[in-house]
């Protein structure tokens, strides 16, 4: 039987149930004491599930059994993808809270589709566009932002807007994205990571992706090393769409080359900086806001264009509430 076929149902008939069923949590974590989980509309929120830590505990090593992996004082680190599903866990040898030895764990919940796909809050005038513009001309695409901005989710978007038969690879480290096929007609393959095996690595898929002629390759967040592997194939003429962490669309750039250089020791900043802004070109920025009901609203706050000459980004669309 898959892992799959034996963790989903686990999963989804545990104490966690009442949450899973709810359509807008994408988060579930158990810092210890309580419940808490995050909802894509509402924010933060603690739930009102009787559970202590032994059961935490039994379901943790439930799970650790389904997927074949140790789970202990001498291992206690737990990360397990599956289905819609990522999971990660600390054993009680590692975990305090108030002085108690206790687990913890994280569960992160994707969806199908796209949220933000007929969102009235997330896309300004001519947004939607710019965007469809830019996947038709075959640009690449740089996603920046703060953490719950919607990154992933505007990522899903582009994905179900590629035209037919494009011929994606993508590469995550969980199969959130491979929920977004949409009815089939691109030519889409997903990679998953595994830090643990050097052959499938973020830089070791992203340069084997290249042997499979994609017309765009996305690379689900770049955090280190990988961008200088990311930069070599939009240079080879294979564009990306991939997400970063940034504080605004200025930064976005600078950040890249800064990630890139965790690569190699041979870099110099001056000249990858340069090399950035010839051969990237569309960088959208994502915020969010809090209205005074405490509902969450995400919007693209900016997209630019990188300007090669001045090396600066040539804003194209400003959300006026900004």
């Amino acid at each position: 039987m898959r892992l799959e076929e034996r963790l989903v149902p686990f999963v989804e008939e545990s104490f966690l149930s009442p949450l899973l069923k709810n359509q807008g949590v994408t988060d579930i974590s158990w810092n210890g004491e309580s419940i808490f989980y995050m909802d894509n509309r509402h924010g933060r929120k603690k739930a009102n599930i009787d559970i202590d830590n032994d059961g935490v505990g039994n379901f943790l090593r439930q799970i650790a059994n389904f997927a074949e992996q140790q789970f202990s004082y001498m291992e206690p680190l737990l990360d397990v993808s599956f289905g819609r599903y990522r999971l990660n866990a600390t054993f009680q040898s590692i975990t305090r809270v108030n002085n108690k030895r206790c687990y913890s764990f994280s569960l992160r919940v994707a969806f199908p589709g796209s949220a933000v796909e007929n969102s009235k809050d997330f896309f300004g005038p001519g947004c939607k566009e710019l965007l469809l513009k830019a996947l038709e001309n075959g640009e690449s695409i740089v996603i920046g932002g703060e953490t719950g901005v919607g990154k992933t989710e505007l990522q899903k978007f582009l994905l179900l807007h590629l035209r037919p038969a494009t011929r994606v690879i993508v590469i995550d480290n969980v199969q959130e994205l491979e929920l977004s096929r949409g009815d089939g007609s691109v030519d889409m393959t997903s990679w998953l990571v595994d830090e643990d095996n050097a052959h499938a690595t973020f830089p070791a898929l992203i340069r084997n992706a290249l042997r499979n002629n994609p017309d765009y390759l996305l690379v689900a967040e770049s955090r280190g090393a990988e961008m200088l592997d990311a930069l070599a194939a939009v240079m080879s003429g294979h564009p990306i769409i991939t997400t970063l962490h940034a504080k605004d669309i200025d930064a976005i750039p600078h950040r890249m080359a800064r990630m890139a250089m965790q690569g190699s020791t041979n870099l110099v900043y001056r000249e990858l900086i340069g090399d950035i802004y010839h051969h990237f070109s569309l960088l959208v920025f994502l915020k969010r806001r809090i209205d005074e009901n405490g509902i969450i609203h995400r919007y693209i706050e900016t997209i630019g264009r990188m300007n090669d000459r001045n090396r600066c980004v040539d804003i194209i669309y400003k959300e006026k509430n900004s």
